[in-house]
């Protein structure tokens, strides 16, 4: 059984292997990746013949200056990646995350919003045959839009994009559970 995850820094930075003891992991997460790289790299992925395929992609098409995009445009694109890797590996299964919650930029844009219009995008048009995990609801901030506290690296007080060790082991207490139930079904 073989896992890819797929993603921008957020996942790269996570160390799967070393949690997933059930099945081969490859990690093939790029850090600053929009989800155009992500398109670029489903033919390496599916090289690797994954029986599952972790998507967690998006949060840097709003904090690249270049790309700068909607909500709903970034929530359309995320789709469109899970309806590649459907395409390309049409025997794996999808597994796609919401989007994390992020803080306000360093210049003092606040880009919250669109990440809500991107998961709210994804949540109501996302294929009825994936699996889906809205880490959003585990991540939120009491606030309601920016990533809590307690899974904010300790150098991001404000921009809070990257998830520290405490944020690392709640998306695995999340994910876990589905991919072993993923695998088990498989």
């Amino acid at each position: 059984m073989k896992i890819a995850f797929a993603g921008d820094s957020i996942t790269a930075s996570g160390n799967w292997a070393a949690e997933i003891d059930f099945a081969e992991v490859e990690n093939f997460a790029v850090s600053g990746d929009s989800t155009d790289a992500q398109l670029a790299m489903i033919p390496k992925i599916t090289e690797f013949k994954p029986d599952v395929v972790s998507v967690l992609i998006g949060t840097n098409d709003f904090g690249n200056t270049l790309l700068n995009r909607e909500g709903v445009d970034v929530g359309a694109r995320v789709l469109a990646i899970v309806d590649e890797f459907k395409k390309q590996l049409p025997e794996a299964k999808i597994l796609l995350h919401t989007i994390l919650p992020r803080g306000i930029e360093d210049s003092g844009v606040d880009l919250r919003n669109r990440v809500i219009e991107a998961n709210n995008y994804i949540k109501l048009n996302k294929p009825s045959n994936i699996e889906f995990i809205d880490l959003w609801s585990h991540f939120v901030a009491s606030d309601g839009a920016s990533l809590a506290d307690q899974f904010v690296m300790a150098d991001e007080p404000i921009l809070k994009l990257h998830i520290n060790e405490s944020g690392y082991r709640e998306w695995i207490t999340v994910l876990l559970p589905k991919l072993q139930r993923m695998v088990n079904a498989k």
